[in-house]
């Protein structure tokens, strides 16, 4: 039998976007944790269906590659399915193209990891994996990162963010989005007084994620960045994210739009 895809339309909304009105990366994420609870309920596994189970899936890590621009008022078409399932793991693997032509504007992966809800331990897909069906096949699989240059300078920086609670979602830690909010904002904050309206350019072009230990109420988040090498068109940042003192935090890389005179102006 074919494996089940779930398709959705979505529109980019005025408080979706940044001041270049492209999508903003925790726009991307929200879409990406929307599309897969959609595709969830879509074979009858709901978020009260997960509850009701003692069961939670939670992301292990995310991945995305944004190949053009999404603007305010675009109008895309999401496609997503799972790729693998196996043990508590799975990888969904999802894509995403304008709906006036139908050219890929990005594509991705997610991790998934099924937790018992009352243990907090991972437990095995078991039956559900029967609902959908997973292929094996991916759109992410054979992506290749662009070449770069290391950079050699110490070009880094450090953020703490107090964790509020409308940051915190049902599985009662900090939801995924709030991550690459903070670590975006971080950027920024240490972008925009070295490069003044120029930081209003660097877009995030992709970003690869795995989360570490959960993030709760009350506990501050530290972000540690690091710029690590620059492309054609793009630096790349590595990034550390956990609360204070977190043995297991969540690492990610950032690639971002970027011109080559700006690395010089971080170092002067």
């Amino acid at each position: 039998m074919d494996t089940p895809v779930t398709v959705l339309e979505l529109e980019a909304r005025s408080y979706e976007v940044d001041v270049s009105l492209e999508i903003k990366p925790v726009t991307y994420m929200n879409w990406i944790q929307e599309i897969a609870w959609v595709a969830a309920a879509d074979q009858g596994c709901s978020v009260a269906w997960f509850v009701s189970n003692n069961l939670i899936p939670i992301f292990g890590a995310s991945h995305f590659e944004k190949v053009q621009p999404i603007r305010y008022t675009d109008r895309v078409v999401a496609r997503t399915w799972f790729m693998r399932m196996e043990d508590a793991f799975a990888d969904r693997d999802f894509e995403v193209r304008r709906a006036s032509d139908g050219e890929l504007v990005l594509f991705g992966r997610v991790e998934c990891i099924l937790l018992d809800y009352k243990t907090r331990k991972p437990t095995d897909w078991g039956e559900i994996t029967k609902r959908f069906r997973p292929n094996g096949k991916s759109v992410y699989e054979n992506h290749q990162k662009p070449p770069m240059t290391p950079v050699t300078d110490d070009i880094s920086f450090q953020a703490r963010f107090p964790v509020q609670v409308a940051e915190i979602d049902m599985a009662r830690h900090v939801n995924n989005g709030f991550y690459l909010r903070w670590i975006t904002d971080a950027l920024y904050n240490y972008l925009h007084p070295r490069l003044g309206k120029a930081a209003d350019g660097t877009n995030v072009k992709s970003m690869s994620m795995k989360f570490g230990s959960a993030i709760s109420y009350g506990q501050e988040a530290v972000v540690s960045g690091k710029m690590i090498g620059v492309g054609d068109g793009f630096s790349r940042w590595s990034f550390e994210l956990g609360a204070e003192g977190s043995k297991r935090p969540a690492t990610a890389e950032l690639s971002v739009r970027w011109a080559p005179e700006w690395t010089a102006q971080l170092t002067s």
